[in-house]
């Protein structure tokens, strides 16, 4: 009976924070980033503010959690999807097919890790590591490299995806307010334009190797 009790308590607290982050994506997909404000998040998901700061103690710390949520969508997305043949370009395309998993990974480093506490960073990062290994196996699996060396392609990948969605930030700069001779170095910096060819030459050098 305590062992249902309590299966049922963490079921509960999981579909409530489900609840909280899917309250937190309808806010920055209506009113940005810097519309979300921990009062307004409690009232959309309604909470009461304290309750809600025990799931969530700040809003860099709620950024996280919906980035590991977006991360492990995008490594379902590609264990799902992955072959061979498609992998390089699957790994160019998948990131841009996840909502909010590029903004919240331009933001991951310098602006959302520095600003959460130390215990669910932690925990954070012991999910996204796991995560990452999922695809390390995958890449192993259909490159034949070793998972040292897909682990190691997998890492630059995860770091030139993360340098690729800073610039997008950039990027995406109304044209209006950049200058005639400036625009078509704004507009080639997109993940779109450069993210996937740098995908195929990681992979497909691994794949020749």
């Amino acid at each position: 009976m305590e062992n249902r009790k309590r299966a049922r308590s963490e079921d509960q607290k999981e579909a409530r924070r489900a609840d909280i982050l899917d309250a937190a994506r309808a806010m920055i997909m209506a009113d940005g980033f810097d519309g979300v404000t921990m009062n307004a998040l409690a009232s959309r998901a309604g909470l009461s503010k304290g309750t809600l700061y025990l799931y969530v103690r700040s809003k860099e710390e709620l950024f996280l959690w919906l980035f590991v949520d977006a991360m492990e969508q995008l490594v379902e997305q590609i264990e799902a999807e992955a072959t061979r043949e498609n992998l390089p370009t699957l790994m160019g395309q998948a990131p841009q097919e996840v909502p909010l998993f590029l903004p919240l990974l331009a933001r991951l480093a310098a602006v959302i890790e520095t600003n959460v506490a130390d215990d669910p960073l932690f925990e954070a990062k012991r999910i996204m590591w796991r995560l990452g290994a999922r695809v390390t196996d995958v890449i192993a699996r259909l490159t034949g490299a070793s998972q040292e060396e897909a682990g190691e392609a997998a890492s630059i990948l995860m770091m030139a995806m993360q340098g690729a969605a800073q610039f997008d930030i950039t990027a995406r700069r109304p044209l209006d307010t950049v200058p005639d001779d400036m625009r078509e170095i704004y507009t080639s910096q997109t993940f779109a334009r450069r993210f996937p060819s740098a995908a195929r030459m990681i992979l497909g050098g691994l794949m020749k190797g």
